[in-house]
């Protein structure tokens, strides 16, 4: 179901995670789908063909690395991205997060190793290539997390595998004993 107030992602808080809340308002009106119709968030991108905001700004990160590790030392940006600090220390508790940081991270979550970020770049070719199958297993997985987690939310019981209880006076199934038992005692 398409809402802004429900987020679309499902990726821990660590990985790359934005709520498509933009994306997931504009596709659906491009593509005349209304929300009477009651087409989810991932079928909406399925239907139109497209991959997620996810896929899209790793894509981008990914890219901007592969151009930073390739360009010559002497760049202040490529000095910047392999810099460290000379002399005092970063913040207790949590530091703050470099771009280098974030795209470890977001490398990992791809299931790419980050030493692949100083051996790979050099071909783009191959960067690409190795970053775009990356990026596709990860929107995949993604894809099936979240119908995974719908269809656990719509039908928990069978979800989760329990075994159900039914109501012997009016036939509707009970999630759990107890409810069985608050059933029965409302009749």
């Amino acid at each position: 179901m398409l809402s802004s107030s429900q987020p679309s992602c499902s990726a821990p808080s660590a990985g790359p995670c934005t709520g498509n809340t933009s994306a997931a308002r504009t596709i659906p009106k491009i593509a005349r789908i209304r929300w009477q119709d009651r087409v989810s968030n991932t079928r909406v991108l399925e239907m139109c063909g497209i991959s997620g905001i996810e896929a899209f700004l790793l894509q981008s990160q990914f890219r901007w690395g592969g151009h930073i590790v390739r360009m010559p030392d002497f760049r202040i940006p490529k000095q910047a991205f392999f810099g460290q600090i000379a002399s005092g220390c970063r913040l207790q508790g949590g530091p703050v997060r470099r771009y280098k940081d974030s795209l470890k991270i977001n490398l990992r979550a791809c299931d790419l190793a980050p030493s692949v970020l100083r051996t790979a770049p050099p071909d783009r070719s191959v960067w690409r290539q190795c970053c775009s199958n990356a990026i596709s297993a990860f929107e995949e997985r993604r894809t099936a997390a979240l119908i995974a987690k719908r269809k656990a939310r719509k039908d928990p019981v069978a979800a989760r595998g329990t075994m159900m209880w039914t109501c012997d006076v009016c036939g509707k199934p009970c999630a759990s004993h107890i409810g069985l038992f608050a059933r029965r005692k409302s009749h």
